[in-house]
């Protein structure tokens, strides 16, 4: 037996291999830029039609991408179709009076104190005397 001589590689085995290999490689490329396009897609409809949701466009996103791996195109419709903005909402803050003034204030603050959020700086206004008169007036 030590005269045996290891089997001659099978050269359409390698081809086979590298051509599977090359085959899988594309297939991840491709799914990795058409998750990429989806993700493009979801950006555009977190920054529009779906807006009205709280959170930042990357919570938005991964909601929407979520609802749509609903399998089920009813239940995927359905998932849709319930955090939709509703007619006649809009995105743009439209306040007046007392809400308008009390925006204005914490955009002032927020201008003023760089870094602040604001929700920090609508905080800020609220401990003011003014800001708790105002917002006094938004109750009613």
């Amino acid at each position: 037996m030590k005269n045996m001589k290891p089997a001659p590689i099978n050269s359409q085995t390698e081809a086979m291999a590298a051509m599977t290999k090359a085959s899988a490689a594309m297939a991840d490329k491709l799914t990795a830029e058409e998750e990429e396009r989806a993700k493009a897609a979801m950006t555009a409809k977190a920054d529009g039609e779906f807006a009205h949701l709280g959170g930042s466009t990357e919570d938005r996103v991964a909601l929407l991408m979520a609802i749509d791996k609903i399998e089920d195109d009813d239940m995927r419709a359905a998932g849709f179709a319930a955090i939709k903005m509703p007619e006649g909402m809009t995105t743009e803050n439209k306040a007046t009076g007392a809400d308008a003034e009390l925006d204005a204030m914490a955009k002032a603050h927020q201008s003023a104190n760089p870094g602040t959020t604001i929700e920090a700086a609508h905080a800020a206004v609220l401990k003011t005397p003014i800001g708790k008169r105002l917002y006094a007036k938004t109750l009613n």
